[in-house]
Formats: C-alpha cells, sequence, structure tokens
C-alpha cells in the first residue's frame, strides 16, 4: 500500500507540486518582503479585531431584544391575566371571611382556601402578609384604622394584618395588604383623651 510520502516526488507536497521557494535577488529585497508581510498581517490583525467588535455589538443586540421580547410577552400575558387574578381574589377573600364566619372547624374551607393560594403561588401570584410592628409602607399597605400606642418606636408600623396582599412573583404588587397603624400618643395625650 502507497502512503502519501510515496505517491509524491521529489520537491513535491502530498502530490501538489512542489512549495514556492522564495530567494531574494538582493537583501534590500528581502527586507522590503518582511515590511510587506507584517503590514499585511497588521491589516489582518484590524479587521479581526473590527470583526470582533461588530460581532459583539451584534450579540449584545441580540441579547437586548431578546430580553425586550420577553419582558413585552409578560407585560401581555399579565394585561390578559389581571382580571382573572382579580376575580381569584375576590373569591380569596370570601373564603377566608368564611372560615372566620364558620370558625376553623370546617376543614373543607380551609382547604379550599388553601388550594387557591397555591393554585395562584403556581402561575408566578405570591400571596403576603406584614408582621407586626413592620414599618408601614404605602407601596404594600394600605390603612384601614389606627391603633393608639404609647411605644414611639412602634409609630407608623403594622399592627394587625386585615386582608393579605398580593404580587407577581417578580415583585410588582396586585393588591396592598389591608393593615391596622400604630400610632404613637404620648401618655399625656392618653390621659386627657380619657
Amino acid at each position: 500500500m502507497q502512503g502519501p510520502s510515496d505517491i509524491a516526488g521529489d520537491g513535491e507536497v502530498d502530490g501538489f507540486g512542489a512549495p514556492p521557494q522564495i530567494e531574494p535577488d538582493a537583501a534590500g529585497e528581502a527586507g522590503e518582503s518582511d515590511g510587506g508581510v507584517a503590514a499585511v498581517l497588521a491589516s489582518l490583525d484590524e479587521r479581526l479585531a473590527e470583526s470582533q467588535r461588530l460581532l459583539d455589538r451584534q450579540l449584545d443586540l441580540v441579547d437586548r431584544l431578546h430580553n425586550e421580547n420577553q419582558a413585552l410577552r409578560t407585560g401581555e400575558l399579565r394585561s390578559a391575566q389581571s382580571p382573572l387574578v382579580r376575580d381569584l381574589l375576590r373569591l380569596s377573600d370570601d373564603l377566608r371571611r368564611m372560615r372566620e364566619a364558620v370558625g376553623e372547624q370546617d376543614g373543607d374551607l380551609r382547604l379550599v382556601h388553601e388550594g387557591l393560594v397555591d393554585i395562584l403561588g403556581r402561575n408566578g401570584v405570591e400571596l403576603f402578609a406584614p408582621q407586626s410592628g413592620e414599618p408601614f409602607d404605602p407601596q404594600l399597605h394600605a390603612a384601614a384604622g389606627t391603633e393608639p400606642t404609647d411605644d414611639e418606636a412602634l409609630d407608623r408600623s403594622v399592627s394587625v394584618v386585615l386582608r393579605e396582599g398580593f404580587r407577581w412573583a417578580s415583585g410588582e404588587v396586585i393588591r396592598v395588604a389591608e393593615v391596622r397603624a400604630y400610632r404613637y400618643r404620648a401618655a399625656a395625650d392618653s390621659a386627657a383623651g380619657d
């Protein structure tokens, strides 16, 4: 069996003919040839750097467009879901009121209410309820009354949650939590009011 070196003749490389021999006629031509090669390599490096810059810019543009597209889709989906979500939140409120009316002995209502909250959660809607003593935040809470306190540290903080709030998993509030907030009254003010 013949290999590539057996087929190629003297001076040939893999049967494609002899490689060209560059023999400068004079010492000056060799220097000019090296300078020309260096200039061509420098030009290629510049073109390669420019191509890489353009490719990076194109990738950034694709990423930005993809993110904008995803945000638009999310907004459209939320807009379409909003009426349904609001109705489900009303149903959740009704179930909570029914549970309060009959007491906690009715396990079926509790299961239905927990199931509804779970369904909402699986679809990107989270229930949230502030803790007592948490600072009142009008972006998250709606004041449905106040409770007097003689502890100045509790002033303008959550006293009790009357109705939980709901928000999208991204943090955007759908419905604020309804709370009572503490209102500081100095001991002298309290005594004067009695």
